[in-house]
């Protein structure tokens, strides 16, 4: 006869894997232009055409050409690489598909990466912040955010509804405490990232939620209580894309383990020569108050 152990002597398996909140990343990508073509597994391919103008003619003059400046520039591919190790040992003993935990987070891992790239090359492009956009005396506000906007304007780029600035908690949260920035439209499904985050879509901007990973991963800290942002144009950054994900799992026949690589390859750059990008500085220590 077969004696059934009592339900509280029994060891219950959850059949799932709480992960620990992270960001998922890829969130820019529909922010900004993508490249040309690939070239070879090892470069992005992009082009930048001048400004031409046109000019009055009177009859029988001669045309001139406007010389507008056409260039191509190439920017070299870079890799990045998530590892993992799975022991078989714990895979006969657990009801969660630990090499899916491990894929997930990998992916995650992989798209931060791109978003992180993103922002370095924005860094790079735009070292400092003009005295006209340090906000950092009080609250990101609305006053400021239209300050920032008409900087970004004085750039010529095409105001169009691709302008794009992700912001901190504290600044996001400083923001829409602005009643006319609050009651804006909420970006519409259009938006790629729409359903990631919260938005709003004021002035010509698609002003969105973007929280770092891990500090510095986005934002520079230039003093205490201080903190740099960014505002771009689509045109003005660049993304060539080689490999979202490359997934490499391998059984080790000595260590009794699978190992998993994942691999992205891709490129972040500017396009405008530093133009269409704003760098601007705002407080972290500032009370949010509705206004």
């Amino acid at each position: 006869m077969t004696i059934n152990a009592n339900a509280w002597n029994t060891t219950q398996f959850a059949n799932r894997a709480m992960a620990i909140y992270q960001q998922k990343g890829n969130r820019l990508r529909p922010t900004i232009t993508q490249a040309v073509r690939i070239e070879n597994n090892e470069k992005a391919v992009f082009w930048l055409a001048g400004k031409s103008k046109a000019k009055k003619k009177t009859r029988r003059e001669r045309n001139t050409p406007g010389n507008a400046d056409r260039k191509r520039f190439d920017v070299a591919l870079e890799t990045w690489v998530a590892f993992d190790e799975v022991e078989e040992y714990d895979v006969d003993r657990m009801t969660v598909d630990e090499k899916e935990v491990v894929y997930e987070s990998g992916a995650n891992a992989l798209g931060r990466a791109t978003d992180i790239e993103v922002y370095q090359k924005m860094q790079a492009a735009v070292p400092t912040v003009p005295t006209d956009l340090d906000f950092s005396a009080g609250a990101f506000n609305a006053a400021n955010a239209m300050q920032l906007c008409a900087a970004l304007q004085d750039d010529k780029v095409p105001w169009d509804g691709n302008v794009y600035c992700g912001l901190p908690s504290k600044q996001w949260n400083q923001l829409i405490a602005n009643k006319v920035v609050n009651s804006s439209d909420h970006v519409g499904t259009d938006i790629p990232f729409v359903k990631a985050t919260d938005s709003r879509f004021w002035n010509g901007v698609n002003w969105f939620l973007f929280v770092e990973e891990d500090p510095l991963d986005l934002y520079p800290v230039p003093a205490a209580n201080k903190q740099d942002l960014f505002i771009w144009h689509k045109t003005a950054l660049g993304w060539g894309n080689n490999t979202d994900l490359r997934v490499i799992t391998q059984w080790d026949n000595r260590e009794d383990v699978w190992t998993i690589n994942m691999q992205a390859k891709g490129c972040a750059t500017p396009l405008q020569e530093g133009k269409g990008i704003k760098r601007f500085r705002t407080s972290t220590n500032s009370a949010i108050s509705i206004v």
